[in-house]
């Protein structure tokens, strides 16, 4: 059950941990509706803050919360990010873990160790992570991302599917469901789809104020020098998307021959170039990435000058969604889409050529038919459809259909194989089922679970439970690799009619596709205010025309290309913060670098340039004023305050670190008797903490941290959650 909603403890938890003053439009009222125990739809624009929404709420209740995202990028940078401001029990699962990894993170989910536990929606197709998860209590589900969950969306993923089956299996905990992209339509459909119980809705503007759309027409020839006249009138930081890898590659290439700091970034490169680039670009050792779309989700950089398409959106949804990483920060920013017709009918033709008909739900049936055994398909997910020679959402789509219709019966996946490094002698009291595993198993190696199935004599999600039962149990010792779909054919062919309605189902969603392309057509052709026209789009009916933050506003629509790429000239740029202390900041970020290398976390997870700028500026002589810093917090200051007032002061922290270690002090007064002499520091930050003088409690809090090491740590953090 939830903590009732108590007004002021949200608002010490954003200070405390997140360093915020305040709450931005609708973040109040969705953690108001989340701490109630309602099922909650919040749909904000890009860098609206969606994630305090369900963080809070976690932070303020003692069940667990499971956070379902599709970003890997978007969980580690969370969770590294909390654990910066001393909050411990939260954790990730993702294809990026090994088996060990995972096993451990499972292991303290068990326990009771995680109160915040991230996860990819495909972790929730197996049936024993959900129910060691309902043992563990689930007090609240988040879906993040949430349009991905509607055929009708514009990233729409299969797995999503799943979600609700695995909130019924969890015991239905409340449901809260974000994003930053469903139009009217959409946000039904989420509801629907979620099986929302009487949702509160909350929907903010769309409006950003501070980012100013334009759409320049630029033919192929033209797209690096209208890329450069952006770059010159709006310094980077900035992200240039284009459509294929081979585009990313030359127009970084190009950029760079032009003397711009520029970055490729896409799928065709290994992880650990990605992460680098990356991890440049947050800490602005790189200028410009030119990227395909998947980069930016859920990075949180907030002074991103620009955002360009090199090529015209798939949809108005996700260019608001990609655009909206531009200007974070609240300073002026530039929206830029590069207009050519020949990008156009591309995009169109691609969406004829993906359609679906009735041969390819044929074709998709067969194939699943010609690998069943026993009346079962066990194949990974990724190969469902090369099996039907569809294209992959295709395949997600055909098989969701097919089991709507009673044709098909898909349940949790199960694992590809599992390897036995230890098989104790079997005990005399095991369950029927759970013998006849133990009998099938090897003494050690590999099998794959749907031979270890064919042996055992038992269906493969049976045979999995057994075999999880003697893991948990301690009579085997057994690490699970991959995953296959476990889907069980109820009919040996397709009729006419489910053919039709399948390949209906799929020219719909064609359709859709190719009215999204003419919405952007629409979008690039204006003669009105593109502002205006976005917020429309979303349903949003704030009266904002004339703008002056848009091409047509600033009277720019009707001019030739050339002057209408000098026309970005007009527009207000925005340097950095003229009171940075240049030499201060350098400092700041060589310590930076150094802790982020201590803790094997990126550099931005430790502190933003952001911040760093802002403590260059203002130089705080006191922990408080250094909690003072947005999005700092309390928490972070009191943990690192020492060695950053010890930088504002001019003190050489890294000469410090390598003098001859010397001689250790006397310990202060309270100490002298007692290992506990953290404790007198933690009774007065008690005490004003009660009183509500929060800053006055971070110079105790950060002296009990330092004498306590990690029993006060511990103690900071329950005194934390008590009071908030």
């Amino acid at each position: 059950m939830l903590t009732s909603y108590n007004s002021p403890v949200p608002a010490n938890v954003l200070k405390e941990i997140f360093g915020f003053d305040s709450f931005r439009p609708g973040q109040e009222a969705v953690i108001r509706a989340v701490l109630e125990g309602r099922d909650t739809l919040a749909v904000m624009p890009t860098g609206g803050g969606k994630s305090l929404c369900y963080q809070i709420p976690a932070l303020m209740q003692e069940s667990l919360t499971v956070i379902v995202s599709p970003l890997i990028s978007l969980m580690k940078d969370q969770v590294d990010s909390l654990l910066q401001s001393s909050v411990a029990d939260a954790a990730a699962l993702h294809s990026g873990l090994s088996p060990e990894e995972r096993w451990e993170v499972e292991r303290r989910v068990r326990t009771g160790e995680i109160r915040m536990l991230y996860v990819a929606p495909e972790r929730l197709r197996s049936l024993e992570f959900v129910l060691s998860l309902r043992r563990a209590g689930v007090g609240l589900f988040v879906v993040d991302e949430a349009h991905c969950i509607s055929e009708w969306g514009h990233d729409f993923r299969p797995d999503y599917l799943f979600l609700p089956r695995a909130v019924r299996d969890l015991g239905s905990p409340p449901v809260l469901a974000l994003t930053a992209t469903a139009t009217p339509r959409v946000r039904q459909d989420i509801r629907r789809s979620l099986r929302m119980r009487d949702p509160h809705v909350e929907v903010t503007s769309f409006n950003r104020p501070n980012l100013t759309y334009r759409v320049v027409p630029a033919e192929k020839k033209d797209k690096l020098a209208r890329i450069l006249d952006v770059i010159r009138t709006s310094p980077p930081p900035g992200i240039v998307y284009a459509t294929t890898r081979k585009e990313c590659d030359e127009l970084a290439a190009e950029l760079r021959s032009a003397g711009v700091d520029a970055a490729a970034y896409h799928a065709g490169m290994g992880a650990s170039k990605r992460n680098e680039v990356q991890e440049r670009f947050m800490t602005d050792e790189v200028g410009v990435v030119v990227a395909t779309i998947a980069f930016g989700m859920g990075v949180d950089k907030p002074n991103v000058r620009f955002v360009i398409h090199a090529a015209i959106p798939g949809s108005l949804p996700a260019y608001i969604q990609e655009s909206g990483r531009a200007g974070r920060d609240g300073d002026a920013s530039e929206c830029v889409v590069l207009f050519r017709g020949a990008d156009v009918g591309r995009r169109k033709r691609l969406v004829t050529l993906n359609s679906s008909g009735e041969d390819e739900v044929s074709s998709f049936f067969r194939g699943l038919a010609g690998v069943e055994r026993d009346g079962r398909v066990n194949v990974p997910a990724n190969s469902l459809a090369a099996l039907g020679g569809v294209e992959q959402e295709a395949a997600g789509i055909v098989l969701g259909s097919l089991e709507n219709a009673g044709l098909v019966s898909r349940g949790y996946d199960v694992w590809a194989e599992v390897e036995v490094h230890r098989l104790d002698e079997e005990p005399g009291d095991l369950r029927e089922e759970v013998a006849a595993v133990h009998a099938a198993l090897p003494g050690a190696g590999s099998i794959g679970l749907p031979e270890l199935a064919r042996k055992a004599g038992l269906r493969p999600a049976v045979v999995q439970g057994a075999v999880y039962r003697m893991m948990v149990d301690g009579v085997a010792e057994v690490v699970p690799r991959g995953s296959l779909v476990d889907v069980r054919l109820k009919v040996s062919s397709l009729d006419s009619e489910s053919r039709r309605d399948i390949a209906a189902r799929l020219k719909g969603r064609a359709s859709t596709a190719y009215a999204q392309i003419r919405d952007v057509e629409s979008y690039a052709n204006l003669n009105s205010c593109r502002r205006e026209h976005l917020l429309r789009h979303f349903g949003d009916t704030e009266e904002v025309a004339p703008c002056t933050g848009c091409d047509f506003c600033l009277g720019e629509v009707s001019q030739a290309p050339a002057l209408a790429a000098a026309a970005f000239a007009a527009t207000p740029t925005n340097g950095s913060n003229p009171d940075v202390d240049a030499g201060l900041f350098e400092r700041l970020r060589s310590w930076r670098g150094e802790k982020a290398r201590e803790q094997k976390v990126p550099a931005y997870v430790v502190l933003h340039n952001s911040h760093l700028e802002e403590i260059s500026a203002r130089k705080p002589r006191t922990i408080q004023e250094l909690g003072a810093v947005k999005g700092v917090g309390l928490r972070r200051a009191a943990r690192y305050g020492e060695e950053l007032l010890a930088l504002v002061n001019g003190e050489n922290l890294s000469a410090a670190s390598h003098a001859p270690p010397a001689e250790p002090p006397e310990p202060p007064a309270e100490t002298a008797a007692t290992p506990n002499g953290y404790r007198p520091h933690l009774e007065a930050a008690a005490g004003l903490l009660r009183s509500g003088k929060g800053a006055d409690a971070v110079p105790e809090l950060a002296r009990a941290l330092q004498l306590g090491g990690d029993r006060a740590r511990e103690a900071v953090d329950d005194l934390l959650r008590q009071q908030g």
